[in-house]
């Protein structure tokens, strides 16, 4: 897999990713105002055959980082491209001088907290009803 920065071309795979994994997406018009306007996010795709099979979004107000989502196809997880583009991000936001990073987590998503915990993530809160009908857990890491 090939990690690169997001391009405005990527919005419509990176929507139809979204869509794929999470039976929902941030939107066209989000994505591109993350891309073009907000000088805090950091977009990058994984790449596959030119075809993106994974993507990740961050906010960074140095010195702390926020993880926006984190998608990888069904078709390509569990043989670690999850791992290389969280460990591609938290090379870069390092190098930008952040010292913390956050996310959220729907409460009932196991394998994702099993993901970030094995990568060196905790527990840290709960956030009630973050997502329409369910709870987050919010998992931070000291880098």
């Amino acid at each position: 897999m090939n990690i690169r920065k997001a391009r405005l071309e990527d919005v419509k795979s990176i929507v139809m990713l979204e869509n794929k994994v999470f039976k929902q997406s941030l939107g066209p018009d989000f994505l591109v105002q993350e891309l073009t306007d907000n000088p805090f996010a950091y977009y990058v795709v994984g790449e596959m055959n030119r075809h993106i099979i994974a993507y990740l979004g961050l906010r960074i107000v140095t010195p702390d980082a926020e993880m926006m989502n984190v998608a990888v196809d069904p078709e390509h997880q569990r043989q670690g491209h999850g791992s290389k583009l969280l460990e591609y991000a938290l090379d870069f936001v390092m190098r930008q001088g952040v010292k913390h990073i956050t996310l959220e987590v729907r409460k009932s998503n196991a394998a994702a907290q099993a993901f970030y915990i094995k990568h060196g993530f905790e527990r840290s809160h709960i956030r009630k009803h973050y997502y329409e009908s369910e709870d987050a857990v919010v998992l931070s890491k000291e880098i």
